[in-house]
């Protein structure tokens, strides 16, 4: 088992993410909507806070893989830990 993490970054087109973030800003969208385009176009939520997601650090677990997404915020927390 490794316990040195595998960290890569989330690559999301640069028009995709400023849709992303600009319907995100609209008060008029439902969270339930908010939280179906993170889905859609990030692949998922940041671990910690539920926004979008820059990183995944993945572990090895003896055989199965551990996969955790961070926003650039938690990010630099985790990785003070």
């Amino acid at each position: 088992m490794n316990s040195n993490p595998e960290i890569s970054e989330i690559v999301i087109d640069k028009q995709k993410l400023k849709y992303l973030q600009d319907r995100l800003e609209n008060p008029h969208i439902s969270g339930e909507a908010k939280n179906s385009l993170i889905k859609k176009i990030a692949g998922g939520f940041c671990s910690r806070c539920e926004r979008i997601p820059t990183k995944i650090v993945s572990y090895d677990m003896g055989g199965a893989k551990l996969i955790e997404k961070y926003c650039d915020e938690c990010f630099k927390k985790w990785d003070k830990l």
